[in-house]
């Protein structure tokens, strides 16, 4: 879901419209100027413990700033941090901000309040705190540096504090114990309480002290959280919103002929059926090997980016992307299509007559792709139970354990992040912390290491993987993002959506 990161999501749906006519991005009486998104998911806490990566990053990105910012192809660059550098081990980051910051409750930002968020946030339990768990200590030294000391090299770190794990709060309002209503950040935005009702929409107006105000062209930023795909649909087509990602491929063609315009990106998602419940805890049949092949021969991947994707995306059986080190294109042919096999590995199992699993029902945000998993599943003996959940309590709920598998699209950015996000023990999305003494000892040797040695490591893990069957990958998808005319936007690598940084009004 990750950069969820996650590319399921769940929400409650659209109301009202936008705060300016139409939504538009050149709105208002006045000449200002107002862009109105539709993110996949509803916002998370506003205390950045808490947050969510992937499609929830459109929502912290107009009140807090982070300490770097990453360009259009994931390189951190200087923002509130204007250098930084490691030592010779690459556990001691040393960061020297930006003088001159306040945040919206006029408190400074210094090296006290970056010391304060970040061993704040590392105590959560979300995808953005997961970034920060090999923090050790922070140290300060004057009001202007800080020095990041980690447990061990982190490959993926300094860019990971260009994101939502690099975001910094008000120290006064985490001290407070506020932030879970109300954000309080450094951003280019301050959220207007009185214009926003929680779940629906969420308005934002511009911060006049920002530092950097030329960067950000709009004076107004309305969300309004949607994922019925034909909701989403309406709301574009009638101006509702001046851009939303498209779910449902099919989708793409009737927004282009309502005079809509495409951005088509690879985020590096992989989407497919994630076994979740690899030991077998809530699933006995789950923690057998030949049942975990069994599902992975089950699904015509092929056939499913024809007809779940419509032909934008690549098969695949691997959660890591393409572009990383561990990819390995020869282990795509690891499970060919074959009922027949899968049948006989469930028998040898000790399934003959197959089983039945508990899923969420996601088929309000991706019909096609859950219809295929159901189908296909059913075809070699495999039940697949929907469980209706309510739609805000989708992705809690497969967090805390309720679920032993499910359909899903998840981050996968460079091979470390993969690693991060649901493959190392204690990441948010290996939801049952399963590990064995191979995962454990590649994920070691990769993180310290570098070069040649580290990418073999990765090989070797995402091998393992494979082998082991821990999930049943099927696309590493292709995103369409359908906006307005009133708007430009340019992709941003490793997101599923762009930051509202990439968008500029068209005039």
């Amino acid at each position: 879901m990750r950069r969820v990161l996650i590319g399921a999501g769940v929400v409650a749906v659209l109301v009202g419209t936008a705060a300016c006519s139409g939504g538009a991005a050149t709105g208002g009486g006045s000449g200002s100027r107002t862009l109105t998104l539709a993110p996949l998911v509803p916002a998370q806490p506003w205390d950045l413990k808490d947050a969510g990566l992937g499609n929830n990053t459109q929502y912290y990105q107009p009140v807090y700033d982070s300490l770097l910012r990453l360009d259009t192809e994931a390189e951190p660059k200087a923002n509130l941090a204007t250098e930084w550098s490691y030592d010779s081990t690459n556990t001691v980051l040393t960061l020297k901000l930006r003088d001159g910051v306040k945040f919206t409750d006029g408190t400074t930002l210094d090296a006290a309040a970056v010391k304060a968020n970040l061993e704040h946030n590392k105590t959560g339990s979300q995808e953005a705190a997961g970034q920060l768990k090999g923090i050790k200590s922070v140290a300060t030294e004057g009001t202007d540096t800080v020095r990041i000391t980690l447990a061990a090299p982190d490959p993926s770190f300094v860019a990971n504090l260009g994101s939502v794990a690099g975001m910094i709060a008000s120290p006064k309002a985490i001290e407070a114990g506020t932030l879970k209503s109300t954000p309080v950040g450094s951003g280019p935005y301050t959220l207007d309480k009185s214009a926003t009702t929680g779940g629906s929409v969420y308005t934002f107006v511009r911060n006049k002290d920002y530092w950097n105000i030329k960067a950000f062209p709009f004076d107004k930023i309305v969300l309004k959280p949607l994922n019925d795909p034909t909701a989403v649909l309406n709301a574009l087509r009638s101006g509702q919103v001046d851009g939303a990602l498209i779910t449902t491929p099919k989708n793409v063609a009737a927004a282009k002929s309502g005079g809509l315009n495409i951005l088509k990106y690879a985020p590096g998602d992989v989407a497919g059926v994630y076994i979740w419940d690899r030991g077998g805890k809530i699933s006995p049949p789950l923690g057998k090997l030949k049942v975990r092949q069994a599902i992975n021969y089950a699904f015509d991947r092929t056939e499913l980016i024809k007809s779940v994707y419509q032909g934008d995306g690549q098969a695949t059986a691997q959660v890591f992307n393409p572009t990383s080190t561990a990819y390995d294109t020869a282990l795509n042919e690891k499970y060919p299509y074959d009922p027949a096999k899968a049948k006989a590995l469930l028998a040898e199992a000790g399934y003959p007559k197959g089983f039945k699993v508990d899923i969420p029902d996601l088929s309000a945000i991706f019909p096609e792709a859950q219809a295929a998993m159901v189908q296909q599943l059913a075809d070699v003996g495999i039940t697949a139970k929907l469980v209706t959940v309510p739609p805000g309590e989708v992705i809690n709920q497969l967090l805390a354990g309720k679920f032993a598998m499910s359909y899903m699209s998840l981050a996968s950015f460079h091979s470390w992040d993969t690693v991060q996000i649901q493959i190392g023990k204690d990441t948010t999305w290996n939801i049952f912390k399963n590990q064995d003494p191979t995962v454990t000892k590649l994920i070691n040797t990769a993180q310290h290491s570098t070069g040649a040695e580290q990418d073999t490591a990765f090989k070797e893990l995402d091998t393992h993987l494979v082998d082991q069957a821990w999930n049943a990958p099927w696309a590493v998808v292709e995103n369409s993002y359908a906006y307005s005319k009133k708007v430009k936007v340019v992709p941003q690598a490793f997101t599923p959506v762009p930051g509202i940084y990439n968008f500029t009004p068209a005039n």
